[in-house]
């Protein structure tokens, strides 16, 4: 028994916790004893465990995940995750899902037997004899100094605290919160382990040689109160979860045991329920090696700790085992408990020694206040997986699974399982083992993440709020005189008819009738026509960018032709702002969903030379010919809408070309091009074109105000009328024009200039930039719209953007 001034862990518990603690400690020469109260430290009791990368990420700190790799012999089984229907039909799949995830997060996905992972932790133990089994807790006296724990053999152990990793019906739980009630009444919530729920029970286990199992694949399978997850494993293994939901939750004592009868009437009720379109529940239960019935707790206590107790791992924060973060929560709070106790062995003279109960509960507040927030968001989003997955809410269920899902394609996925990944933690003081990885970690960026609280909901409310009121605005600004436009048109006749002589003729040259108007105008309103209309190249471009993004997939954002049409018909006064707002609400943010495709990125300058920047210039370019030039004012109404067009179909040519020539990449079928960054170089041509092209315009335009007799910078551009005045008394029609073209450009210029603020702040919010750096592109963003021009600034700023983005991917490399 140790004396108590030494420093000494009881660990009750042998699972994934207790073992991977254990392991940690002795890699510290912390000294511990850990007590198991099987037989035997690695009992096959049918369950599997699937690491994700936060978790093999501290395993790899500890030296043990290449010896976890060699589980599987080289081939990691994943080759196609399938998402089916009720009846088992495919509705998306995902190629090569643990290459995608090695390539982002450095570690990919591991489904293995619990029992094997056990036994990996236990030999990569030196002093075995510190591994008690046989060892069942009962109880634990305390008192100032340590604790002694108790087994039902009458053995006794002491040490200076204990640690609970002994599961959901933790045994140390139960004598901790005892303690605390007879020394601190109060201090544990009495009606929190009656309030514990239950809303589904599953069946799982470990089945092996399926007949017409494709071997390398996993399914997801959805439906009306039951969802499955069904993995390959390697020898041929298939690991199952089948989870049902209860006809009403249960809580507390109420949540049911289930026996073997209860098993064989619920796997009979089952048998048929489809995984695939040729096999059954009942095909791979019947191949079973091991199996269970059991309900799902979902739970993350209040409070982990007492005096010398505290428990982690299910004892402590349960999630639904949907999401595959059970095991791997428990391994993030080994590392955090390691991370306080070393910080306090540093803050001591390098020592534990005498420890008080006021120093242990430090370590433990640290602890608790480093995991509680996240653990208690991911047995939040597991939940939230279920309650999709099971269809509790059918019309949401239907849009997001079988329609929306399927259309954002494998990133938004991805990106939805990173979001859990990126935060995990690490053992400070170890590092880190050099694993590729395109997107860091938060504790590996620039900048710390600012977290998701009311500023940076403020931020990107008042964003929205200030979109909506630039469109409120444009509805009082903006006053075509349509009758005037059609009378004038009547007197100087466009001659000119593409569809003979229709009511399409006459809708056509309407518009064309305002072009012909501006052009024909006083030298002011005619310089600011020019100016504005070459600002339009960043809109069309960055449009046509960011709705070819992986990463804006099934969003709002992709619908690029939507907003270039709209650009005609409601003005880029009002759809600037509508997709400002949206590009706040629904952007990508990882830098894997930055990519775009490369055929995309090469047609992006030929597209927007031929559909846009020669129809603006022969607009301008009038020559006597004057049926010449009315073609050239009626095809720039469809200049903008034909910049989308023209990419699409370039785009085609050059991948067919490509896969003519045979140069086509076979990383295109599962999507694993988008992390070379070989469209980033073409996209920075695309951005240094667009901000030459405007800029130049831009200062000319400046410049020709300034220098000219007649005109003023300040009138030319920027004079308008109030918007809430209801009559403006503008003289002519091409004033009232060119103050319609005004506003189109203030308020579209307003929203690019918002917007690109918007995406620094996210950059930074993200951790993606430092602060300073942030900094500085905002002042540049202000003094650009000046000094080159609003369409070349927002150029620019993309392209800062854009490789900030990329160079994130290289960072881990």
């Amino acid at each position: 028994m140790s004396s108590p001034t030494e420093f000494k862990i009881i660990i009750v518990g042998g699972g994934i916790a207790g073992l991977t603690l254990a392991n940690m400690l002795e890699r510290f020469g912390l000294d511990y004893v850990l007590l198991e109260s099987h037989e035997a430290i690695a009992p096959q009791v049918g369950a599997s465990i699937g690491l994700f990368p936060n978790g093999l990420r501290i395993l790899d700190q500890i030296g043990i995940h290449d010896e976890i790799k060699d589980v599987f012999k080289g081939n990691i089984p994943y080759a196609r995750t399938h998402s089916r229907n009720k009846a088992g039909k495919v509705v998306s799949t995902i190629g090569n899902m643990s290459e995608h995830l090695e390539k982002r997060h450095g570690y990919g996905l591991l489904f293995f037997d619990r029992q094997v992972l056990l036994q990996i932790l236990y030999d990569n133990i030196q002093d075995k004899s510190k591994i008690l089994t046989g060892q069942k807790f009962s109880a634990a006296e305390l008192d100032d100094e340590g604790v002694t724990a108790v087994c039902t053999n009458g053995s006794t152990y002491r040490g200076t605290f204990l640690i609970g990793a002994d599961g959901i019906h933790s045994k140390v739980r139960t004598v901790m919160r005892s303690w605390g009630n007879k020394y601190e009444p109060g201090v544990f919530d009495e009606k929190e382990e009656d309030e514990v729920p239950c809303y589904y029970k599953c069946s799982f286990g470990i089945a092996v040689d399926v007949p017409n199992w494709v071997g390398g694949e996993q399914h997801i399978v959805t439906g009306p109160e039951r969802s499955q997850l069904v993995v390959s494993g390697p020898d041929n293994r298939v690991y199952w979860f089948l989870f049902e939901k209860l006809p009403e939750p249960r809580h507390g004592k109420d949540i049911p045991r289930y026996s073997k009868k209860d098993e064989e009437d619920f796997v009979n009720h089952n048998a048929n329920l489809p995984i695939t379109e040729s096999i059954t529940f009942g095909q791979v239960f019947a191949c079973r090696l091991t199996s269970t019935l059991t309900p799902l707790h979902e739970v993350t206590y209040k409070k982990w700790f007492f005096r010398r107790f505290i428990t982690f791992g299910d004892s402590a924060h349960k999630p639904n085992p949907i999401g595959g973060q059970g095991g791997n929560g428990a391994i993030e709070s080994c590392a955090e408990l390691i991370n306080a106790l070393l910080e306090t062995k540093k803050n001591r003279s390098d020592t534990l020694s005498n420890l008080t109960t006021k120093e242990i509960e430090e370590v433990f507040a640290k602890m608790q206040n480093a995991r509680y927030k996240r653990a208690k968001e991911i047995v939040a989003l597991a939940h939230k997986m279920q309650v999709l997955n099971a269809y509790e809410n059918p019309l949401l269920s239907t849009v997001l699974l079988e329609h929306l899902g399927p259309l954002a394609g494998p990133e938004s996925v991805l990106c939805m399982m990173g979001s859990v990944l990126l935060g995990g933690t690490r053992i400070k003081t170890l590092p880190v083992p050099k694993r590729p990885r395109l997107i860091p970690y938060n504790d590996e960026l620039l900048a710390a993440p600012i977290e998701e609280n009311s500023v940076s909901w403020l931020v990107r409310g008042g964003q929205v709020a200030s979109m909506a009121a630039l469109i409120l605005i444009s509805a009082r600004a903006f006053r075509l005189p349509f009758d005037e436009i059609a009378k004038w048109a009547a007197e100087e006749p466009i001659v000119i008819r593409w569809f003979g002589q229709t009511k399409a003729s006459d809708f056509l040259n309407s518009p064309a009738s305002v072009l012909a108007i501006l052009v024909d105008h006083s030298p002011a309103t005619r310089l600011q026509a020019v100016n504005f209309l070459f600002q339009l190249v960043s809109p069309l471009l960055i449009y046509t960018i960011e709705a070819n993004r992986v990463g804006n997939k099934g969003t709002p954002l992709a619908l690029d032709l939507l907003y270039s049409f709209g650009m005609q018909v409601q003005g880029i006064g009002r759809i600037g702002p509508l997709h400002a707002a949206l590009q706040a609400v629904f952007t990508h943010e990882r830098p894997t969903g930055r990519h775009v495709p490369v055929e995309i990125a090469k047609a992006l300058i030929p597209a927007i030379t031929l559909g846009y920047v020669i129809p603006t210039v022969m607009v301008f370019a009038r020559t006597p010919n004057t049926v010449a030039w009315q073609h050239a004012l009626a095809l720039w109404q469809f200049a903008p809408p034909l910049v989308g067009l023209l990419t699409r179909g370039i785009s085609s040519l050059l991948k067919s070309y490509q896969r003519g020539t045979g140069k086509s990449e076979e990383d295109e079928k599962d999507g694993l091009e988008r992390y070379k960054n070989k469209d980033v170089p073409i996209l920075n041509s695309v951005y240094t074109y667009a901000f030459a092209a405007q800029a130049t315009v831009h200062i000319a335009s400046m410049l020709y105000a300034w220098a000219h007799p007649e005109l003023s910078i300040f009138k030319t551009f920027f004079q308008v009328p109030n918007p809430f005045k209801p009559d403006w008394n503008l003289p002519t029609v091409g004033a009232k024009l060119g103050v319609f073209f005004k506003y189109d450009m203030l308020l579209a210029s307003a929203a690019s200039f918002a917007s690109g603020l918007y995406s620094i702040w996210d950059l930074r919010r993200l951790g993606y930039v430092e602060t300073r750096e942030a900094l500085i592109a905002g002042a540049s963003t202000i003094a650009g719209q000046f000094l080159v021009g609003p369409g070349a600034v927002w150029a620019g700023l993309w392209y800062w953007r854009e490789n900030r983005l990329a160079d994130l991917t290289t960072r881990c490399q």
